[in-house]
């Protein structure tokens, strides 16, 4: 049984191509992804599939693009997009993903981790010159005096946090005295990926500051991945990072969202929720989702609300949850529908 993936990707290799297959097991032809890549079609048979134990991966030998499955993980993005190209119709392509979560439960950690996934790595960036943190802040002052005058941007710094309904205890923030980009008029954000600072954004706090946000961060980072619980169900995915703390979802950054964010959102192996903001742009992270066979929600509060991180400081965060989870939708055609509402 655990071979029903390999063989349904095998079977759409071979119709209607010209297949060879070598001694060392390779399944070779011309490859489908080429055209899609910027490359032109191949008529050389460079690429092809290697099967073993269920799992199977694709390689193609002119444009670089690689592909695998292994049972008791999830389809990847990668592997739905060669689906796609193999010609397998949507309805295919969910049924398989479905099976990849049943295959999952059959599967023991200890087969799983014999076959290591391709590791997504992210260079360490400092913060800001001269970053404090707001603990450091909080033990600062604690040794200091009553008749100490707390600096006004502290105070409009944590009242900005505090606002916004962000738990303290669960993420931290920094302010530094560096004027460059205004950084000093900003609340720093940082990026943990495996607990290793990659980059951050800063907010301002102070409405005239343009523009709202200061980034360095990798392009196709997912802010909050580190966050999540092994054990949760879902994730929520939503644009801004306040978003994300506020809902303990993660943020995209924006509206774009990039394979290799698809792909490291995906290897959480859960239900992906996204939650689009409610301007124009939000349109794009539907689009994306719908592409990425994620589930999208229109939660009842986008008639108020431009964001989640707005609904939670008007409704709560317990009300925000439920209203999610309540919203969801699958079909493709009940996504566009409300897409064309929400955004009419």
């Amino acid at each position: 049984m655990l071979d029903s993936i390999q063989q349904t990707v095998i079977n759409l290799w071979k119709t209607g191509r010209k297949i060879k297959q070598s001694q060392s097991g390779w399944i070779s032809g011309n490859a489908v992804c080429c055209p899609h890549n910027g490359e032109s079609a191949d008529t050389r048979g460079r690429g092809g599939f290697i099967t073993s134990n269920g799992s199977i991966s694709y390689s193609c030998f002119n444009c670089g693009y690689k592909a695998s499955y292994v049972p008791g993980r999830h389809l990847t993005f990668k592997f739905r997009k060669l689906l796609s190209w193999l010609g397998a119709d949507d309805l295919t392509v969910r049924r398989l993903v479905i099976e990849s979560v049943r295959l999952k439960e059959l599967v023991a950690p200890e087969e799983l981790d014999q076959v290591p996934e391709e590791e997504i790595r992210y260079e360490a960036r400092p913060l800001p010159e001269g970053s404090v943190s707001f603990d450091e802040w909080t033990t600062y002052f604690a040794v200091q005096g009553n008749d100490y005058l707390v600096p006004d941007g502290v105070v409009r710094a944590v009242h900005y946090v505090n606002h916004r309904k962000i738990d303290f205890q669960k993420y931290k923030f920094y302010l530094t005295d560096y004027e460059a980009y205004n950084l000093h008029r900003r609340i720093i954000i940082p990026y943990y990926y495996k607990n290793q600072i990659v980059g951050y954004t800063a907010r301002s706090w102070n409405p005239d500051v343009k523009p709202k946000y200061w980034s360095s961060h990798p392009a196709d980072f997912v802010f909050n991945v580190d966050q999540q619980q092994p054990d949760s169900r879902f994730v929520i995915v939503c644009e801004g990072p306040f978003d994300a703390m506020s809902i303990d979802g993660v943020s995209v950054s924006g509206s774009e969202v990039s394979d290799i964010q698809v792909e490291q959102i995906d290897r959480l192996q859960r239900e992906v929720i996204v939650v689009p903001d409610t301007d124009r742009a939000g349109r794009k992270l539907v689009d994306r989702a719908i592409e990425a066979g994620w589930t999208v929600s229109f939660p009842v509060w986008q008639e108020t609300c431009k964001d989640i991180n707005d609904a939670v400081v008007r409704y709560g965060k317990l009300f925000v949850l439920k209203s999610i989870l309540a919203a969801r939708e699958t079909s493709r055609l009940r996504i566009e529908l409300k897409k064309k509402k929400l955004y009419a």
